[in-house]
């Protein structure tokens, strides 16, 4: 095994407002101005890490449209029957691919091709009550290849294999575990976890004030030691008046929590000997024992 540096990238996501998209001038703004906001986000935070040297950067769950609920989405790939097909041009050419470059200001023939859409076509209040969305994590390798994406299967890189859960995933062992049975050493989260979520069943209780926060790392550690793997769990940072807990973090076996971010939007880089994984199997053996049981 190598060793991995590792930039988690606690961005502050813009979050749509609810309802379906409404255009307030669709012929001369963007028609998905909060995700445009969030990719220019990202660009800085992937040039922040590249700057000190991090080879993997790990992105919070919706970094790009923010939560995806109460109709937020302004589109998604399941129309009814019938319903006109979306544009094929890229409503995003306009993004530059580093800061140095500036967005451009005036609506591109792509935007406005998109935005015109949108208005003539809204999504119907059926689509938008219950549309088919899936919620997937991309790996992207440095050719711009996609070796990682299916749930719950390992995929191999540079340093290791690797697996990928998302946010609620980690309340459920056996999740993480089907991804140790197959040999993973590194598990990304991406998590958009509210420091509410909890809310309202928890106010019937007292309960620890930073309940939701302790909950979450503990799930991160103990899975961590259960796979016997480097856990990396990036969540949104922001406000923590707007709900926001923050909280990533880079867990390690026979090291703890090796690096870690408080509430604030915040860039994060550790490096990670993965020899250590070797020494803590060789210790704790929970990995050996679980193929024991499974061989049963």
């Amino acid at each position: 095994m190598t060793k991995l540096r590792i930039a988690i990238a606690q961005t502050a996501p813009v979050v749509a407002p609810e309802g379906p998209a409404k255009l307030e001038k669709p012929h001369s703004t963007s028609p998905f101005s909060t995700i445009d906001h969030n990719l220019l986000d990202a660009i800085s935070y992937v040039e922040k890490a590249v700057s000190q040297k991090a080879e993997v950067v790990i992105f919070p769950e919706y970094f790009l449209q923010g939560i995806v609920n109460e109709g937020r989405q302004v589109i998604h790939g399941t129309r009814e029957e019938g319903a006109a097909s979306v544009p094929d041009s890229n409503p995003f050419s306009h993004i530059p691919t580093d800061t140095k470059s500036k967005p451009t200001t005036h609506i591109t023939s792509a935007q406005l091709e998109w935005a015109k859409y949108l208005e003539t076509h809204p999504l119907s209040s059926e689509e938008n009550a219950g549309p088919k969305l899936y919620n997937t994590a991309f790996f992207i390798d440095d050719r711009g290849e996609i070796p990682g994406e299916e749930e719950h299967k390992v995929f191999d890189t540079k340093w290791g294999k690797a697996g990928m859960m998302i946010c609620w995933d980690m309340s459920h062992p056996a999740h993480a575990q089907e991804l140790a049975n197959q040999g993973a050493d590194i598990i990304f989260a991406p998590t958009f976890w509210y420091a509410t979520d909890s809310e309202p069943m928890i106010h019937k209780y007292d309960h620890d004030p930073e309940y939701e926060n302790h909950m979450v790392q503990s799930l991160c550690f103990a899975r961590c030691i259960e796979t016997e793997t480097v856990w990396v769990m990036c969540n949104a940072g922001g406000d923590p008046l707007e709900g926001f807990m923050g909280g990533s973090g880079v867990w390690v076996p026979l090291r703890g929590k090796v690096a870690s971010c408080d509430v604030a939007a915040k860039l994060e880089v550790v490096e990670i000997d993965l020899s250590v994984l070797k020494d803590s199997r060789k210790t704790y053996k929970v990995r050996e024992d679980a193929a024991k049981r499974l061989a049963t």
